[in-house]
């Protein structure tokens, strides 16, 4: 019974790991014990020796039953272990033959019991006493053999043999035992690790149907509004539906907090680097958030350093929730008084900035005992002065770790009634060092004002079906197409759809996901293969609020041919049309959202004598191609599910994100359509007497041909090869605006071009060749053989084709100082003005890394760090960087 009751603890999952195995190690303890005195009875061994263990054998079976009811193990095990240490194993030793008979084994199993039930220090110091009593027993048989009790030859054999069997015996049971409970402690783990994970997916599942029912009435509310915009006809009903616009806004923004806290806790959120305009992000968070202080009555001041780089890399997106958190907790906990936002910066390194943002409230303040909750989920501090104040309770925990992520420190300052001040302080990279100005809270607001729709074409040939369960939804999809003049039919049902497009070809169709019946996926899995249909092959675009990364994944494999967030926006529907529809049904008309200041500003401007455009790869900085007015025509991005446009609906990141997910054999880069071309070069011609276009290498793509032949349409326009890639094509772009600069004419400037571009050095560091070997730039076994010996190839241009390099040696970091040090000295001489250091997601320590390289051999001028356009990176893949530079006369003649 009393055995019974032991094992029963040893599988009771309430109990610990200890109180499991004390359970079952002293039983096997007393056992032994009991063996023993069965032993010393079959050898003969000295009476005193049989009764004390006798003894000890009711003394510890007492302590274990003890132990084990009042929940005291380890109290028992230091017991029981102190008793054997000290007093049982030396006496049984001298009474049992010393070290002619079982005795000695028998420590093992005392220090083997010590090690699986003690814990903590106690466990050490009873090791080290056993040690000491251990060599105490054996000094004590050599030194005063006549005290030990001798047997004879036949019972000391008897008695080691038995004794080695019995603790071998024993202690393989003892490790068994301890073995299965582990695995069963194990397996426990793993249902609840699981548990878990469902639980975590049941939670992502729920908030993206809450995303999903949110977003919906959102998408129309911002649908409508935008109608209105586009129809104001008073500054009155302008200014409402801009205050609609902000408060939707920030609802969408409170939705986006819970999303992203699930994100975070799951760890899937990315901080996704991007160029950004400082003025830019300042004034959509001002105009989103400055209405609210208003209305409550409060002053809103901004205080903004005219000294701030104009324009600088980081994840705008989350700086802007960052602040958006902020400064609506500091107007919602303040009922009188003033709002502050004010924006610093100090440098760090070269290109490297400290940003802060810190935003003050004469409101409630925060008690000091409430410090150390102010950043927990679903916790309100001063819960008595804020019962009347609604929210998520996610705001500052988001703020905390979505500053953590970007490498940031948040600090508090708040004195209890008077206000609270907080700073966020992130660290970013420079791109433009220009200063922003003079950034007044007028300034900001003006800036948002200022924007207006322009559709961007017309295609009243085209004809559009938008299915959706929810009839406001299509009205609001109808309504933001209007403009474009398609024929707009709608379906309330996926049977519906498919009932219309067995008649009636359809050159788009959007298509809702969330409806009965029949979802939007099973909807076009019909559609795809109906028989007799007409639209088995029309471009589907999938309207959706499911916004997660698993939800993207399965659109993808569904096979939709682009996929937009809801809530949408007329410039979303249009630019999406503009991939899809057929381009001889689309009349280009403008781009879709211009500043009226800036169309204003350019057509009191003269018309220039040349004009230098050039394709979305040539890889200059944005903010440069806006000063110098440099008119761009994107490339497409090509995938499996769909066509993208280079820098418009498609960025870098998402290229590097898809080739990583194993999307790159599918993913190609591809180039406008001559009408494309043609329609680019008459918008353009408006603006100037000439143009100039600097056209990517006719022997890397076919762009250059096809530009040519557009070309061939106009008397004006001229297309120059520039036998060169990326920021290579930027280098021959700014001369040519220099040529320009200095009144030369179109033939000075062709004629000056032509020899000029073959002093650009262009060349790249590729780190992933399956593209090059794809292309057949780089044979197969080539291929093979770098992947085995860690061979990175530098790709170079020469006379408009690329060649392998050197193929650099070793890992990443040793190639790209090698790939420096080959191309800074084995090319000579080299223009020190300008060097470009275009890259495709290098972090800023790497990039600061090969600055400091590239100044140890050479100083330039002026160095550009650019990321690489999407059309680029699908060419060079991850971790490819290059340096871009001007020769010297004598290296290009050479």
């Amino acid at each position: 019974m009393i055995f019974k009751r032991l094992f029963n603890v040893a599988y009771d999952r309430n109990k610990t790991l200890q109180e499991k195995m004390f359970a079952v190690i002293p039983v096997i303890g007393l056992l032994t014990m009991f063996l023993l005195i069965f032993i010393g009875i079959l050898v003969g061994d000295d009476i005193i020796n049989i009764f004390i263990i006798s003894v000890f054998l009711v003394i510890f079976s007492g302590i274990v039953m003890f132990s084990i009811k009042k929940r005291k193990v380890q109290l028992g095990a230091t017991i029981i272990a102190s008793i054997l240490v000290l007093f049982i194993l030396p006496v049984a030793f001298i009474l049992g033959g010393g070290i002619y008979g079982g005795s000695p084994i028998w420590f093992v199993f005392g220090f083997t019991f010590i090690g699986m039930t003690v814990e903590g220090l106690r466990k050490y110091v009873l090791l080290v006493i056993g040690g000491i009593m251990t060599a105490v027993s054996y000094y004590c048989s050599y030194t005063f053999p006549n005290f030990v009790t001798q047997h004879t030859v036949e019972a000391a054999h008897f008695d080691s043999l038995t004794s080695v069997l019995l603790v071998s015996a024993l202690m393989t049971v003892m490790i068994l035992f301890q073995n299965q409970i582990y695995k069963s402690e194990n397996k426990l783990i793993e249902q609840q690790k699981e548990e878990i994970q469902e639980l975590g997916q049941a939670k992502s599942r729920f908030f993206s149907s809450v995303s999903h029912e949110i977003r919906t009435p959102i998408d129309t509310i911002l649908g409508f509004n935008e109608m209105i915009l586009r129809n104001a006809t008073t500054d009155e009903i302008a200014e409402n539906a801009s205050n609609i616009k902000s408060a939707s806004k920030i609802l969408l923004s409170l939705m986006n907090d819970v999303l992203d806290m699930s994100k975070l806790e799951s760890g899937k959120m990315e901080i996704v680097p991007a160029e950004y305009d400082v003025a830019l992000l300042l004034s959509e968070t001002v105009n989103l958030i400055w209405g609210e202080a208003s209305r409550k009555g409060l002053a809103f001041h901004v205080d903004i350093d005219k000294t701030i780089p104009k324009r600088l890399l980081g994840d705008d997106v989350r700086i802007e929730q960052i602040l958006m958190n902020l400064i609506g907790n500091a107007i919602k906990y303040t009922s009188e008084g003033s709002v502050k936002l004010t924006v610093k910066w100090k440098p760090l390194s070269n290109s490297q900035i400290s940003l802060s943002f810190s935003i003050e409230d004469t409101g409630m303040g925060i008690k000091r005992d409430s410090m150390p909750y102010l950043f927990d989920e679903f916790k309100r501090v001063n819960v008595e002065e804020t019962k009347g104040i609604s929210g998520t309770g996610l705001g500052l925990a988001i703020v905390k770790q979505l500053t953590d992520a970007m490498n940031g420190e948040i600090q508090v300052n708040s004195i209890y009634t008077k206000g609270s001040a907080f700073t966020v302080t992130i660290p970013q990279e420079v791109v433009n060092p220009d200063p922003v100005g003079e950034l007044a809270l007028e300034t900001l607001k003006k800036r948002e004002a200022t924007q207006f729709y322009r559709q961007s074409f017309e295609a009243p040939s085209c004809r559009v079906l938008i299915v959706d369960d929810n009839v406001m939804n299509r009205i609001v999809t109808a309504k933001l197409l209007r403009d474009t003049k398609m024929v707009i039919d709608q379906a309330e049902s996926g049977a519906e759809c498919l009932s219309r497009c067995a008649d009636v070809e359809y050159d788009c169709i959007f298509m809702d996901y969330e409806m009965p019946e029949m979802d939007g996926i099973e909807t076009l899995r019909q559609l795809r293969s109906q028989v007799g249909g007409m639209c088995r092959e029309t471009p589907v675009i999938v309207i959706t609020a499911y916004s997660s990364a698993d939800d993207q994944a399965k659109y993808r494999v569904a096979g939709f041919d682009g996929y937009l967030l809801k809530p949408v926006s007329g410039e979303m529907l249009e630019n999406t049309l503009l991939r899809v529809l057929p381009a001889d049904k689309v009349r280009r008309i403008t781009p879709m959202y211009i500043n009226p200041e800036d169309d204003k500003l350019m057509s009191d401007k003269e018309r220039l004598p040349i004009l230098i455009t050039t394709e979305s790869a040539c890889d200059i900085p944005k903010e440069m191609l806006e000063k110098l007015r440099i008119p761009t025509i994107p490339l497409y991005i090509k995938t499996k599910t769909g066509v993208f446009l280079d820098g418009v609906e498609v960025e870098t990141e998402g290229i590097l994100k898809y080739m990583s997910e194993g999307g790159s054999e599918d993913l190609a880069a591809d180039i406008p359509s001559v009408q494309e071309y043609e329609d680019f070069f008459a918008a353009h011609l408006s603006d100037a007497e000439n143009i100039i276009h600097i056209s990517m290498s006719g022997r890397a793509g076919g762009a250059y041909h096809v530009a040519r032949e557009a070309a061939a349409s106009f008397d004006k326009v001229t297309v120059i090869d520039s036998e060169s890639l990326s920021s290579g094509i930027g280098i021959l772009v700014l001369q040519a605006i220099r040529l320009c600069q200095e009144g030369r004419n179109v033939q000075e400037c062709i004629a000056e071009l032509n020899v000029i571009k073959k002093r650009v050095h262009t060349s790249f560091l590729v780190d992933n060749i399956d593209y090059l070997i794809r292309m057949g730039r780089i044979k197969r076994r080539v291929g093979g053989f770098s992947r085995v010996f860690m061979l990175k190839p530098a790709i170079l241009f020469r006379d408009g084709r690329g060649t392998l390099g050197r193929m650099m040696v070793g890992p990443a970091q040793k190639c790209r100082k090698n790939y420096v040090d080959d191309q800074l000295t084995r090319f000579a001489p080299i223009d020190r003005k300008l060097l470009f250091l275009t890259h495709t997601d290098l972090s800023v320590a790497e990039l600061e890394e090969i600055k400091r390289w590239i100044a140890n051999i050479m100083v330039f001028d002026e160095i550009i760090v650019q990321k690489e356009s999407a059309s680029m990176a699908a060419i060079h893949g991850s971790g490819a960087f290059g340096l871009l530079y001007m020769l010297g006369d004598s290296e290009a003649h050479g």
